[in-house]
């Protein structure tokens, strides 16, 4: 969790940095956080860690709220190897693996400089 807190205070891609629920506690661990990224779009975080259930979302969209990018682990596209693992890009759905916020950051910026 505060290695998701110390990458969005990074320089260079985020304008603010809302943290709206912290847990940290020995059974639970849960991070919810909203960063506004320079030029107008917005990162919406959610990370759940408990003894056997890990859940998080990395959910990248516009101003207007249309999606970019969100890499996530909901249960629900049981074809997508390897499963849970998957983005939704382009009104679509592709395999992806266990992402975490410092290779999210990395895509940003790679997408954000080739516009």
């Amino acid at each position: 969790m505060y290695e998701i807190i110390s990458a969005l205070k990074q320089p260079g891609l985020f304008s603010a940095v809302d943290i709206i629920e912290l847990v940290d506690e020995e059974s639970v661990r849960l991070i919810k956080a909203k960063a506004k990224v320079l030029g107008g779009s917005v990162l919406h975080i959610t990370e759940l860690h408990t003894i056997n259930y890990e859940k998080y979302s990395y959910h990248w969209q516009k101003e207007d709220g249309k999606l970019i990018i969100r890499w996530d682990n909901s249960p629900h596209w049981r074809n997508l190897k390897p499963f849970p693992y998957h983005r939704h890009e382009e009104g679509k759905v592709f395999p992806s693996h266990r992402i975490d916020i410092n290779e999210v950051i990395d895509i940003m910026k790679k997408k954000l400089s080739s516009k």
